[in-house]
């Protein structure tokens, strides 16, 4: 064997027990990909979440969600709206925002979670299209919830600006976002539910 060859072979032995540190990436030219919503580990999954209606205490649900995101050392920015409609001031401004810290760690950690939120039906939020008489609470009332995601929101584009056209969810140029939705629907209340049931929605 030539000497060249047991030089390589010496390199690679040295390199089994050593771990390559991983380049971080670079924003390419063009729009940058936003992080990615692990759409199989949603909270409350379900296309349509039913909400029993009527009951004496609110029913809440934690909505969370897990982010992949390859340019692991950036902040993350998630936004929470509910019935969001851009011209309405009652409902486009977001209902709670989080930073979520990038991290320097070898091997990159590209996996993140959402901090939760925590949605209340009854709340005095008006419904979709004055469903439910405007009341969360009411049979037939209907509240989506959006989560969305951008490595940069444009603060420039607030109520009023040029860029308002999405107010808050506006990213910054060469970025984008990604969503995701929840719909709630309140129904009548189970008045009971046996073991094993499915279907009921019971009062907490």
């Amino acid at each position: 064997m030539r000497s060249g060859s047991w030089a390589v072979l010496a390199l690679g032995a040295a390199l089994v027990g050593c771990p390559i540190p991983q380049p971080l990436p670079d924003y390419p030219a063009g729009t940058v990909t936003p992080p990615r919503i692990v759409v199989d580990r949603i909270a409350q999954s379900a296309t349509v979440v039913r909400v029993p209606g009527g009951c004496a205490t609110h029913p809440t649900y934690d909505l969370n969600a897990t982010l992949i995101d390859v340019n692991t050392f950036e902040v993350v920015q998630a936004r929470w709206f509910v019935n969001y409609d851009p011209t309405d001031l009652n409902f486009y401004p977001p209902k709670q925002e989080d930073d979520i810290p990038g991290s320097n760690a070898n091997p990159p950690v590209t996996e993140r979670t959402v901090p939760t939120f925590t949605f209340d039906p009854y709340a005095s939020i008006p419904t979709v299209g004055g469903t439910g008489g405007g009341s969360g609470q009411n049979v037939g009332a209907v509240h989506v919830v959006e989560l969305v995601v951008s490595n940069g929101f444009d603060p420039g584009a607030d109520p009023g600006s040029p860029l308002a056209a999405l107010p808050y969810r506006t990213p910054l140029g060469g970025f984008e976002t990604q969503m995701y939705r929840w719909t709630f629907l309140t129904v009548q209340a189970s008045a009971s539910c046996a073991p094993g049931a499915t279907g009921c929605v019971t009062c907490p």
